[in-house]
């Protein structure tokens, strides 16, 4: 007898099924929990748009980038010079618009060619409900900067964008003239990925439960709580651009799918500081916070990951945040340049 079964059992074997009456009980509310689970899933949908609702994020044209997966969008501003290639985060709103300071910094200051990239689940680009993992991104990342930047570019990459950008350019060094790695992930003392964390995400998924708890998280106020209590130091620094941009483009049909594998660790890479960061054989600066404090990213494998590739690595601390873009942006594009400068 199946345990969601709503056939009594026959007489002759009513005492030997009783036994089983709580399991059908369990099993009958959980059915009823899942049923309940998709009608609100179905309402929630019906509020949500098919196509994002946000403007581009940045001053430039904006251009499709196929993938095997979906179609990616990058914005581009054509230029001269080395290429300058800007990669934003994984998190439930991420986009291109958490470069925009940069972006428009060099697009008033310099004739360079100016890309910017949105991940495949993210921004712009499309939504599709695929299994997201590290080797999807590295490829398009990759393809990319083959296929549409013309020279070996100086790449700036935020969090986890980081780890993404340092693998490429390990595996593919004549593709990355510089590396820029902003607030990099996997350097904190304990890992990223926890087995509870990603079969509770999972699961949650099964269910549809988690399609719900993203769209909670996606509200103004989470997303406001989000950047105030865990990426900047300065509550009253957070710009309310910024939340607004991130509401709109977390709040679309499919925006669920690719923050699911990265709640659940799915996406970060296997030992990053030791895999990639260490190994690096291009001119590479990591800016972090001076004093990280209450903010989500921790850096306690800094130093050693640094001394393991003095040759390539840089180290420049900022009092800011984990997007000093936003609340120190002079005090980092002078240290960009800096050291741009130099790897020239």
């Amino acid at each position: 007898m199946s345990f969601f079964s709503s056939d009594p059992p026959d007489a002759a074997s009513a005492d030997a099924s009783t036994p089983w009456k709580p399991l059908a009980a369990v099993g009958g509310l959980l059915a009823g929990v899942a049923a309940t689970g998709k009608a609100l899933r179905w309402a929630r949908q019906q509020t949500l748009p098919v196509g994002p609702l946000s403007p581009p994020a940045l001053d430039a044209t904006l251009e499709p980038f196929e993938l095997m997966e979906g179609t990616a969008r990058c914005y581009h501003r054509p230029g001269t010079g080395t290429p300058l290639v800007f990669v934003h985060s994984f998190n439930a709103a991420a986009s291109s618009y958490e470069m925009k300071p940069l972006f428009e910094h060099y697009a008033e200051t310099t004739d360079r060619p100016l890309f910017a990239l949105d991940w495949l689940g993210f921004g712009l680009s499309d939504r599709p409900d695929i299994v997201y993992r590290p080797a999807l991104f590295q490829r398009q990342l990759r393809r990319f900067l083959s296929e549409r930047v013309p020279a070996a570019a100086d790449v700036i990459a935020l969090s986890l964008g980081g780890e993404y950008a340092a693998s490429v350019a390990l595996t593919s060094p004549f593709l990355v003239r510089s590396l820029v790695l902003i607030s990099p992930t996997s350097l904190g003392a304990r890992s990223n990925v926890k087995p509870t964390r990603k079969a509770l995400i999972h699961s949650l998924a099964a269910t549809g439960a988690f399609e719900l708890f993203f769209y909670r998280l996606a509200r103004r106020v989470s997303i406001r709580s989000y950047y105030e209590r865990q990426v900047f130091q300065d509550a009253a620094d957070v710009d309310e651009a910024l939340v607004d941009y991130a509401y709109l483009t977390a709040n679309v049909k499919g925006a669920h799918h690719a923050p699911r594998y990265f709640v659940a660790g799915d996406l970060f890479l296997s030992e990053a500081a030791r895999t990639a960061y260490a190994k690096l054989q291009v001119p590479t600066l990591m800016v972090i916070p001076d004093l990280p404090g209450e903010t989500i990213q921790r850096f306690e494998r800094l130093a050693h990951t640094r001394a393991r590739n003095a040759d390539y690595l840089r180290v420049h601390s900022i009092k800011a945040g984990l997007m000093p873009q936003w609340d120190q942006r002079p005090a980092l594009t002078d240290a960009i340049d800096a050291f741009t400068n130099a790897s020239s």
